[in-house]
């Protein structure tokens, strides 16, 4: 670890939380809220969804409003949050419970960076992988004062929060570009994207109010001839001339433009392959899939040459060479998909849709030249809205770095400043722990109790130290350890008690011990005494 800022302290998360390992049966909670796996946002802290615990089954996790939650099934999922209400959770969930020495909402965010994340991956590699309580009690953890955490806390909720309207705003770019987009081919299928262009070219209005008195609306059929495609899996005679050809699948043809990363290969025959062979200018649309594919389509491109397609995709080749297939392939995919939808058919798995009724598609038919135009125009705007797609892509991926950063600097001390009035980490840290022990062996005393009240033994009557204090001067640690009823009927329990003020009192330096040896300088036992100092 580095060298820390003043009055930080190195330590682990371990020493910093307790695991809150109590666990019921949500039948004895019935009303207490459950929150599942599910119910955490991944990376974000958010709890989005809880239900009654009555709807689970299984063990549940108690926990109460404060505690730090984290999932510990698929660590990289980030599911850490601080719930404000008491309840129960997921038996994948761990509630830890921030000591005295540390701000739980510190704590989140510390097991939220990703130095933490790296840390958990290293733990489990498996298929679902998952941490224990034990092996991430040992992430390393510089600990700030317990007063410059909660300005930390402050500081990055200001400077989070900040990111996080960023992160709104560019969450809606998306939707706009598609809508801007959307609004544009409305505009240039009625004619209104090029109204400049015929005023130029002297072109009167008038005639039908829905396009400019030039156009024409024809069937696609009309103005194209449409071909269905290659049967795959069709079986051909043993004997016949066969040769491979890649071809195109429902899969390929996306909306607006092709997939080509997976070209599979078939073998047709000659005649097969001539009369099916795609060309510049032939426009795709998909005859079968899912509802929202029918008709979607783009058009030919130089990697598909020599190319065929199956039968679920038609192709669309325009009687007149001088038309711009672009703006067939436009409108079908953005004025014609409801048309494709309501004239198709809806089967259990799969939807389709027959020649006749895509030859029926109704298509506006501008003068080729305006066609011309009007693709271009489209496209040249869909380049603009593309670039700003393209920097939407690029500051999202610049807001998680920014976060990051923010965090770095936090938990390295140069967020905020140092203040020298605080108490140092260490401090409270070691307060804190002797405050534990106490605790600890207090409420083991009272249990021992409980479950021996009638021992015939002789129970502690006093503490080590005070043993010790009694002695005056060197004592044999069994000795020792009977003036503090520790005799052959003594319990584990008692053992254990008495060990932790032995380790504790060394810990201080309030104990002195002298092993005692024999003339042959073997070991017979060990006296202590209090250190006089």
């Amino acid at each position: 670890m580095r060298e820390l800022p003043q009055g930080w302290a190195a330590t682990t998360l371990g020493e910093i939380v307790a695991l809150r390992g109590e666990r019921t049966d949500p039948a004895n909670v019935p009303e207490l809220p459950f929150i599942g796996l599910d119910g955490i946002k991944p990376h974000t802290s958010e709890i989005i969804k809880f239900v009654k615990a009555t709807e689970v089954k299984s063990s549940v996790t108690r926990f109460e409003a404060g505690d730090v939650l984290y999932s510990r099934l698929r660590p990289y999922l980030n599911k850490v949050t601080i719930p404000s209400f008491d309840g129960v959770a997921s038996a994948e969930i761990l509630a830890l419970q921030a000591s005295d020495a540390a701000e739980a909402e510190f704590v989140r965010r510390r097991i939220m960076t990703n130095e933490f994340l790296e840390f958990a991956a290293l733990l489990d590699k498996g298929d679902r992988p998952r941490v224990n309580y034990k092996d991430i009690s040992r992430f390393p953890v510089a600990l700030p004062p317990i007063a410059e955490q909660r300005r930390i806390v402050e500081k990055v909720d200001g400077l989070t929060a900040r990111t996080a309207r960023v992160r709104k705003d560019l969450d809606r770019i998306p939707a706009l570009i598609s809508q801007y987009k959307s609004a544009i081919l409305s505009s240039a299928f009625k004619g209104d994207l090029t109204k400049d262009y015929r005023k130029r070219n002297n072109v009167r209005e008038g005639g039908r109010s829905d396009f400019p008195s030039d156009w024409d609306v024809k069937p696609l059929g009309e103005i194209s001839e449409i071909q269905g495609g290659i049967q795959v899996g069709k079986k051909r005679h043993a004997n016949a001339e066969l040769v491979d050809v890649p071809y195109l699948r429902v899969a390929n043809v996306q909306r607006g433009w092709l997939d080509l990363d997976e070209i599979k290969t078939l073998r047709v025959t000659p005649q097969e392959r001539d009369r099916l062979v795609l060309r510049k200018g032939d426009v795709l649309m998909n005859e079968g899939g899912d509802r929202d594919k029918l008709g979607r389509g783009w058009v030919w491109h130089e990697e598909v040459r020599n190319c065929i397609h199956q039968n679920h995709v038609f192709r669309i080749r325009l009687n007149d060479e001088s038309f711009p297939p672009e703006f067939i392939s436009h409108y079908a995919n953005e004025n014609g998909q409801q048309y494709f939808i309501d004239q198709g058919k809806q089967t259990t798995n799969l939807a389709s849709i027959s020649k006749k009724k895509v030859s029926e598609l109704p298509v506006p038919v501008p003068p080729s030249k305006e066609a011309i135009e009007i693709v271009r125009r489209i496209e040249a705007k869909f380049a603009w809205l593309d670039q700003i797609a393209t920097d939407h892509a690029a500051a999202e991926r610049l807001v998680p770095k920014l976060d990051a950063a923010i965090l770095e600097r936090a938990f390295s001390g140069n967020l905020v400043p140092q203040d020298p009035n605080d108490e140092p980490a260490r401090a409270l840290l070691e307060r804190v722990n002797a405050e534990r022990s106490t605790a600890t062996r207090t409420q083991r005393a009272r249990e021992l109790s409980k479950q021996t009240p009638h021992r015939e033994t002789k129970t502690m009557a006093k503490n080590l130290q005070e043993a010790l204090a009694e002695a005056g001067d060197w004592i044999s640690a069994q000795d020792a350890f009977q003036r503090c009823g520790i005799g052959p009927g003594a319990s584990t329990e008692e053992i254990e008690i008495l060990y932790v003020e032995l380790r504790q009192l060394d810990k201080d330096g309030k104990l002195e011990k002298e092993a005692v040896n024999d003339k042959q300088g073997r070991k017979l036992y060990d006296r202590l005494r209090l250190n006089a100092a």
